[in-house]
């Protein structure tokens, strides 16, 4: 008999279905007014790094990327996990811009 005719596992443990366990790790985090404050210093940085992510100026997004991880060194994971997402986003937009630069510069 191989490993194909063994029944099928059925897991009846009476937790949520699948949709709602997910539909609840999706839910927004609330942050305190001290963590709030924390934050800001990281916000104001992240704004400006978009701008210049969008303007193409590579040099001054560097170095706000830059001191965007170090105000994100100072903070708990949990409060900066969608700005790391963001900073490794910009970090991928940075270098392509600098190829996109370079290539330009050639030709």
């Amino acid at each position: 008999m191989t490993h194909r005719a063994r029944p099928r596992v059925h897991l009846l443990t009476g937790a949520p279905v699948w949709e709602v366990r997910r539909a609840k790790a999706a839910q927004a985090v609330k942050f305190t007014k001290r963590q709030k404050a924390a934050r800001k210093p990281l916000l104001k940085l992240m704004a400006d790094l978009q701008a210049a992510v969008r303007g193409g100026d590579w040099r001054t997004a560097r170095t706000l990327r830059s001191a965007a991880w170090d105000a994100v060194g100072q903070l708990a994971d949990d409060l900066t996990r969608e700005e790391r997402k963001k900073l490794w986003e910009h970090k991928l937009q940075i270098l392509a811009g600098e190829d996109r630069a370079r290539r330009a510069k050639r030709q």
